[in-house]
């Protein structure tokens, strides 16, 4: 996404039509990766949960034993 979001207490929403926005301009074998930049560590996808009528949860896992994953340097810049 290309928005940044700012860190809040309460846990940000996305809707499945701004996650739909974002990735369908994506091929469909498009990997997708998940990390978490507040401790630069790699997440794994875990499954899909629907909590109710509208909500669905995605479950990722922290592996603390993988290293740290360094943001993505665009092309051509020093690392």
């Amino acid at each position: 996404m290309r928005k940044t979001i700012a860190q809040t207490a309460e846990p940000t929403i996305i809707t499945v039509g701004e996650l739909i926005s974002e990735l369908c301009r994506l091929p469909d074998r498009a990997a997708v990766t998940f990390r978490c930049p507040l401790h630069q560590q790699e997440l794994r996808f875990y499954r899909l949960l629907h909590r109710s009528k509208g909500v669905v949860e995605i479950e990722l896992n922290h592996y603390p034993e993988s290293p740290p994953v360094a943001p993505a340097q665009p092309a051509g810049e020093p690392i």
